[in-house]
């Protein structure tokens, strides 16, 4: 089943707590604290892979988490750290964080087979006991818990990936082309719309290769939501150079050039950006006029239309000489997009950034605090941590708890922005009944 979009939530694996533990051993009764720290969760890793082309692995499944790190234990033990949970997707899939802003925030584009982009963070492991341990506290009686993994709601969106893509109206011998230049086998029959979803083919010529791609016909409005073609056009904005396909058995020349504008004007109207790419034009099917297509090819260029290459997919005369004239030309236009991604990225690296220090430091003192509603809201990465791994629950845990955020000056902060009936926060955590 061909699928380009799927809605997901992924979350990476939480951190384990921390062990409280005592060292007991024989002529060793009050051995000190020895509890170990727990293990960090796994992340969740997006992986394009070229060996898929279609979202459909998340089409019925569409809860991801990794693995949970391991508990810390006695004598000092670390836990385990929770493995990796790596998610393949087709080269040319975009990943879209879904937030309560209007429009979703691209994350990453993974174009190339191998990218990998970690989406969901797993949680650090909680400190056990013994690393609580000062002269001033000889035996800490806590440990931290671990952090919960990162939480996300995704959208993908796949573009397929290919050096050139296959248009023109539906039944013009597109699906047939791809059948013989290479080892796709998509639908093929004598009516409109025969290929439902996108094929790709790789085509070898003389040691190398490049890849074709054949989408869905394109019919007059197409780009207002009519016909197959419209939910495909996507997928041919990452070609390299497309294919034009014109058929000479739909009539005249005349007729071929009316099909011809009815096609751009689709591509303009979806796309500026696709309507400005490379375009060659074929004629199909001419094993009806005895491979002669001469004619066709002096009145369309009296109209301004260029003709590549005249051929018949179906008794494959001329694809094999049209194959290797593209093979230039699309090891070209690859090297040009790649180029091009590499000024990009060079680009993106030159921005200017937001700071948003209370968010990147690692500093438990930055921090900022949101008031609305009745309520106090703190955030700070490293603040938010610490609460969400404070074990509430132990005396001990409390005590540190109300040391740390005394001492960084978040106590007293509150306080000016509060009062009694006021809700504290830190993060997720409410925190206010552990403030006196």
């Amino acid at each position: 089943m061909f699928l380009d979009e799927a809605i997901i939530e992924v979350r990476g694996g939480n951190g384990a707590r921390g062990c409280v533990s005592w060292r007991r051993e024989k002529f060793e009764p009050m051995g000190g604290p020895d509890g170990g720290n727990g293990g960090k969760g796994g992340d969740v890793i997006f992986k394009a892979d070229e060996n898929t082309d279609t979202l459909s692995d998340f089409a019925s499944r569409k809860r991801f988490e990794a693995p949970k790190g391991r508990f810390g234990s006695s004598n000092n033990r670390n836990g385990h750290g929770g493995d990796d949970l790596f998610l393949p997707v087709p080269p040319g899939t975009l990943i879209y964080e879904i937030t309560d802003k209007k429009e979703p925030v691209l994350l990453a584009d993974l174009s190339m087979h191998d990218d990998q982009m970690i989406i969901a963070r797993g949680g650090r492991g909680g400190y056990g006991n013994a690393h609580f341990k000062s002269s001033t506290r000889q035996a800490p009686d806590f440990a931290e818990l671990g952090e919960p993994g990162e939480k996300r709601t995704l959208k993908l969106e796949l573009k397929l990936v290919a050096d050139i893509g296959i248009i023109g109206y539906p039944s013009v011998g597109k699906s047939t082309l791809i059948s013989v230049v290479s080892s796709a086998k998509p639908k093929i029959a004598d009516y409109p719309f025969t290929t439902l979803i996108p094929n790709l083919g790789v085509v070898n010529v003389a040691d190398r290769s490049f890849i074709i791609c054949d989408v869905p016909g394109l019919i007059e409005g197409a780009s207002e939501g009519k016909g197959l073609g419209h939910e495909f056009l996507k997928h041919i904005e990452r070609c390299g150079i497309l294919l034009h396909v014109l058929d000479v058995s739909r009539g005249d020349a005349d007729q071929l050039i009316k099909d011809y504008k009815a096609i751009r004007k689709e591509l303009e109207s979806h796309s500026p950006t696709l309507a400005k790419k490379r375009e060659l034009v074929i004629l199909n099917k001419i094993d009806l006029f005895g491979n002669d297509a001469s004619l066709y090819e002096k009145e369309l260029k009296k109209a301004g239309i260029a003709v590549y290459k005249s051929i018949s997919a179906a008794t494959r005369f001329g694809t094999d000489a049209l194959m290797k004239a593209l093979l230039p030309i699309a090891l070209e236009e690859r090297g040009k997009r790649q180029d091009f991604l590499e000024e990009e990225e060079r680009k993106a690296e030159k921005e200017i950034t937001v700071l948003r220090p209370h968010m990147e430091s690692e500093r438990m003192g930055a921090f900022r605090l949101v008031k609305g509603n009745g309520m106090v809201v703190v955030r700070g990465k490293r603040v938010e941590q610490f609460a969400s791994m404070t074990d509430f629950g132990s005396e001990g845990a409390m005590r540190r708890f109300q040391d740390v955020i005394e001492r960084i000056g978040l106590k007293r902060a509150i306080k000016r922005e509060s009062d009694e009936n006021t809700q504290i926060y830190i993060g997720d955590v409410r925190v206010d009944q552990y403030l006196n």
